[in-house]
């Protein structure tokens, strides 16, 4: 008991501990509320059917969402429901909280929400906002359980939380391209508050959720290739199983767990060179005869389980294990153009397919480590090139959505590029790792860094606060209507804002005590590495 109770304080003591802490609770901080995203609104819907009616359709909860399904007479979550299936544990364990309320501070509460929802702007549908009107089968006390669950409990303990992880992810993969830790932690922070991470981890959405489960079996797969892992086929195992479960959260990670397979191919030969020099023609060195098949089943049967799990949701929603709710989706806003009526985008339309890289300019940059890792042919050689054709296979399928849709906004193409962000992060620190560079073109790079950094941070800070997500589709790069909201309204954590215009209070106040107290537990959560040299 003692021994573990000292591994365990000194694993809160690390680092990588520390960086979690951190950013899962700015990511919290900047958490957006309910009603703000159609998909978000999705999400929680099915969560919330399953644990209170047992059942996949979302007939009681589906009018506040525009991200739903029609099918045999019954709505459905429009999205995979990968994110609906982990909430639901932390859905049914918040609906004991309001067994705790009185009926006076229900009343309260929902009409102080109620009226509120009068000063806002109209939905999706030119709706006005009372909750009343979303939710008419329910009670006051059930449509307050859902909306504080669906705001705070789910997306803190699913999106937020392995977004966060992601990150961490991302530091320890660092050790093995630079031993520098300061530069590790910045690139941890540039990926975690300086790319779109950061807008997409404040709801309750599933792709980030994706990424992570993707990204540590990628992890994995590096760690056995590279000899820092023994148990090899139960690892393999695993990371299948992390491969496939992402395939829940989003389909396009299919094509990714493929990827990966691919990836296991280039170091499950045996190789007759003798030779310690890495020679990246490996085809002409590999042994057919002494080839580990049980590499692949491994891999192979991690993945096909959650995969087999998936379509037998969706044979129970859609009754054709291959039917999607995408096939049965209720458009709101935009169709799907047929093949016939495809066109090119117009050239006003196609600034909007490299806004991911304006958004987030640290990522130019990561594109150029990742450049100078493939002409570098160390032994991370293969990693790169893998990279960089995820990266063309992500941008060909974002952009062809950008095609297929005629009303497509800007956001969806950031939304399907960024299962490559973390990858593309690695290589950010190929720019420093430059042999007999110049001394001062090592600080010209370096102030290069630091200036792209700052301002792609603070770009996604204020994206993540002016609407999260929704702000990529509303920013107009000429005008720069959320930089400029920022600097006249001061900062905003949706949350605290709510609550000031709900409760008749000042805004900004609010907002600059609730900044205050984050930085304060900030402070103390590093407070022992500030007076080392890390």
């Amino acid at each position: 008991m003692l021994f573990e109770k000292i591994h365990i304080n000194a694993f809160f003591k690390t680092k990588e501990f520390k960086l979690f802490l951190t950013i899962w609770l700015v990511y919290i901080f900047y958490i957006e509320m309910y009603g703000y995203s159609c998909m978000a609104n999705s999400n929680s819907a099915l969560t919330a059917s399953i644990v209170n009616e047992g059942r996949f359709e979302v007939d009681t909860y589906y009018r506040s969402s525009c991200d739903v399904a029609f099918y045999n007479g019954h709505y459905y979550s429009g999205l995979a429901p990968g994110i609906s299936f982990i909430g639901a544990p932390f859905y049914a364990a918040g609906k004991g909280l309001f067994y705790f309320f009185p009926d006076q501070h229900i009343d309260f509460f929902y009409e102080k929400l109620e009226r509120y929802g009068e000063t806002l702007p109209v939905d999706f549908y030119r709706n006005k906002k009372i909750i009343s009107n979303y939710f008419p089968y329910l009670s006051k006390r059930q449509v307050l359980e859902h909306l504080v669950i669906s705001t705070f409990i789910l997306p803190v303990f699913t999106t937020t939380l392995f977004s966060a992880i992601s990150a961490v992810l991302l530091y320890m993969l660092l050790k093995y391209f630079t031993n520098k830790s300061k530069l590790r932690i910045m690139i941890t922070l540039l990926y975690a508050f300086g790319t779109l991470v950061f807008p997409w981890a404040t709801g309750f959405f599933q792709r980030p959720i994706a990424i992570a489960l993707g990204f540590a079996a990628f992890m994995l797969l590096f760690r056995l290739k590279h000899h820092k892992l023994k148990k090899f086929k139960s690892t393999l195992f695993f990371a299948g199983l992390l491969a496939g479960i992402s395939v829940w959260f989003d389909y396009y990670n299919m094509l990714f767990a493929g990827l990966l397979f691919l990836y296991l191919l280039t170091f499950s030969f045996k190789i007759k060179s003798k030779s310690k020099k890495i020679n990246h023609d490996f085809l002409k060195y590999i042994n057919l005869k002494n080839f580990d098949w049980t590499k692949l089943i491994s891999y192979s049967l991690g993945a096909a389980i959650p995969v087999i799990l998936l379509l037998l949701y969706h044979y129970a929603a859609f009754e054709n294990p291959f039917s999607t709710s995408y096939s049965y989706r209720v458009a709101v806003d935009y169709d799907i153009l047929p093949v016939s009526q495809l066109k090119l985008p117009s050239i006003k339309s196609l600034p909007s397919f490299f806004e991911f890289f304006m958004y987030s300019p640290i990522i130019i940059l990561a594109l150029y480590g990742l450049y100078k890792a493939t002409l570098k042919k160390d032994e991370h050689y293969h990693e790169a090139i893998g990279v960089a054709i995820f990266f063309i296979l992500t941008f060909i399928y974002a952009s062809a959505l950008g095609i297929l849709y005629p009303e497509y906004s800007p956001s969806s193409h950031n939304r399907y590029m960024q299962p490559i962000v973390p990858y593309l992060m690695i290589f950010l620190s190929y720019i420093f790792t430059s042999n007999g560079m110049q001394k001062n073109k090592k600080s010209n790079i370096k102030n290069l860094v630091i200036i792209i950094g700052l301002i792609s941070l603070f770009l996604n800070w204020t994206f993540a606060q002016f609407g999260g997500h929704g702000s990529l589709t509303e920013f107009n790069l000429e005008k720069l209507d959320k930089v400029m909201r920022l600097l006249t309204e001061g900062p905003s954590s949706s949350f605290l804002s709510t609550l000031a215009s709900v409760f008749g209070g000042n805004s900004l106040i609010f907002n600059i005590i609730g900044l205050a107290i984050l930085a304060s537990v900030i402070f103390l959560i590093w407070k022992p590495y500030l007076s080392k040299n890390y």
